[in-house]
């Protein structure tokens, strides 16, 4: 039986894998209308499927708020592993890094297709979708990382990790990162991330000219 339930899962997915946008919106609509059972195994395949539609359906599923957060979480976690990752789905989900709701998954699960879109593309950093997610990490970080209180402390501490994540995309970030990690009165773990995320961009520029000077 197990055997059989794989089988027919890996026919879905392959299936999902051949669909334009709007095919794979049309069957979410008919699947959706109907009994949990029809659309829970579509939730389920589309992070298997891997493709930019499948990917902005995902998306789509996630700012309508119609999939549960689990499945959200899920999601996310998934976008780390896609082999082939496009500008497209970049570009589509560059703005969920924008959302008060979003989770570490959600900055990470970017971040991470970010990297790799980056690893196969060596002239990323003029892609505006790349540029985009960048230039919001790059506004979170405020100037200086300077943070009010233990809730804003934890969010920066996840942005720079997800500058980090991003390795060669964040290239562009790398003067930004001097302030965080320079400024004594910043708290040590904003310092230590702001310092590994910038030991995580590649040397494209001059490091020399970029390393931290310890400032007051």
């Amino acid at each position: 039986v197990h055997l059989h339930s794989a089988d027919l899962f890996m026919t879905l997915v392959s299936e999902l894998q051949h669909l334009s946008l709007e095919a794979l919106r049309t069957l979410w609509q008919r699947s959706s209308f109907k009994c949990r059972d029809n659309w829970q195994a579509l939730i389920d395949a589309l992070p298997s499927c891997a493709t930019e539609a499948c990917v902005v359906l995902m998306k789509d599923l996630i700012t309508s708020g119609e999939v549960e957060e689990d499945k959200v979480e899920y999601f996310f976690w998934s976008f780390t592993f896609i082999p082939n990752p496009t500008s497209g789905m970049t570009e589509s989900l560059a703005p969920l890094l924008k959302s008060l709701r979003a989770s570490q998954s959600c900055f990470l699960g970017v971040t991470a297709l970010v990297h790799r879109f980056c690893s196969a593309h060596s002239s990323c950093d003029v892609v505006p979708a790349v540029q985009s997610v960048m230039k919001t990490l790059g506004e979170f970080l405020g100037g200086n990382c300077t943070v009010q209180d233990s809730e804003h402390l934890s969010k920066m501490q996840l942005v720079l990790k997800a500058i980090r994540n991003a390795g060669l995309a964040a290239t562009s970030l790398a003067l930004a990162l001097n302030p965080c990690a320079a400024l004594k009165s910043h708290p040590m773990e904003i310092c230590l991330a702001a310092v590994q995320a910038f030991c995580h961009i590649p040397c494209l520029v001059r490091v020399s000219d970029l390393l931290p000077q310890v400032t007051d």
